[in-house]
């Protein structure tokens, strides 16, 4: 009996959703399931604004970045729209330093600024002694608009049917087959990708894979900051919360960039508990309040809270993506809160992967 689709991309955040566009041309049937409505506030790619930047502290995550970026400007002339305003980013603090040295082994200019250089091109306050490093290329990517780009290009590639309000509850192995459990019956598929995000976990334990991520939930602040939109996306890597202070996890950056339509978006990056997928809460109050505060600290002209969300990490160990194919099962978690910007790259791995599990 033939299966009920070649490939079954399991969850339509961002990863998945890029997956399927991957997966576009593709001569089998392609799959796509999730289990709330497409582009739903419930796990990790919701949203107006990611930040985007060749900026890291590692070479071989500058030289992934370069090629991400060309994947998202291929995106842009392929839809004719502008998806990431490139108003560059800025590294505060002693990772900065690094990053630097990065950029600069990997080819990618950047530019080393004092304090007093950068208020002469931005309204941002640092003190006296402090440097930033500067990278033009960097900026914010309109999160809503790449999603819906993403998923106009994997429809109009043909051969992909979606299914929403569709969720998994479990994963089987068959012979030359994997069987996926919905509330509605059982589909079968030639191979599945598995891009669920903080819910992966639990699918993946029944076929024996062990995803080693935890997940957390982090507090977005929104803060009214005139012309957010002309400041570059900014990583401070230099002030932190005290142990005195309190707080779930002291967290490792303090990080905004302009959100359109609600002003300024800023978090501190690692911050948040421990959570189960599907439960609910509110923003932590302490790291919104330690945030509000972090903003009035580095920008002239912030004003006052305009509101708090929360959103979902999806956490490994040492931030690296897991992009693996266990026989017909192919795993997809790119995350740790920095895996957005690598979504088209990402894609393209995971549907060559999910090609070769079904052949």
């Amino acid at each position: 009996m033939p299966p009920d689709a070649d490939i079954v991309v399991v969850g339509a955040g961002i990863v998945g959703i890029a997956t399927a566009r991957a997966l576009a041309g593709y001569a089998g049937k392609a799959l796509l399931l999730e289990q709330f409505e497409l582009g739903h506030a419930h796990g990790s790619s919701h949203g107006t604004s990611r930040i985007f930047r060749l900026n890291y502290p590692d070479e071989r995550f500058v030289r992934l970045a370069l090629a991400a970026d060309s994947a998202w400007r291929e995106l842009e002339a392929e839809r004719g729209e502008r998806l990431i305003d490139r108003v560059g980013s800025l590294d505060l603090g002693p990772v900065a330093i690094e990053t630097s040295r990065a950029l600069a082994a990997c080819g990618v200019r950047s530019e080393t600024l004092s304090a007093d250089e950068v208020r002469e091109r931005w309204p941002l306050l640092l003190e006296a002694g402090e440097t930033a490093v500067f990278q033009p290329d960097g900026g914010v990517t309109y999160a809503d608009r790449a999603y819906k780009a993403l998923l106009a290009g994997a429809l109009e590639g043909g051969g992909l049917e979606v299914r929403t309000s569709t969720p998994v509850r479990s994963l089987s192995l068959g012979r030359g087959a994997v069987q996926i459990e919905l509330d509605g019956g059982v589909l079968t598929a030639r191979a599945v990708v598995v891009v669920a995000g903080a819910w992966a976990p639990e699918l993946l334990a029944p076929v024996g894979i062990d995803l080693a991520v935890v997940p957390t939930r982090e507090t977005v602040v929104y803060v009214d900051v005139p012309e957010a939109g002309t400041i570059p996306a900014l990583i401070d890597y230099g002030r932190l919360p005290s142990p005195s202070e309190g707080g779930a996890r002291a967290g490792l950056a303090g990080y905004a960039l302009a959100a359109p339509g609600q002003g300024l978006k800023a978090g501190l990056h690692h911050s948040g508990p421990a959570v189960v997928p599907g439960s609910t809460a509110e923003p932590d109050e302490f790291i919104a309040a330690w945030t509000r505060e972090w903003v009035a600290s580095r920008y002239e002209r912030a004003g006052e809270r305009l509101g708090a969300d929360t959103c979902l990490y999806t956490n490994t160990a040492d931030d690296e993506f897991v992009l693996e194919r266990h026989g017909r099962v192919v795993v997809g978690s790119a995350c740790s809160g920095h895996g957005f910007k690598f979504a088209p790259l990402v894609g393209r791995t995971l549907a060559a992967l999910a090609r070769e599990a079904a052949d």
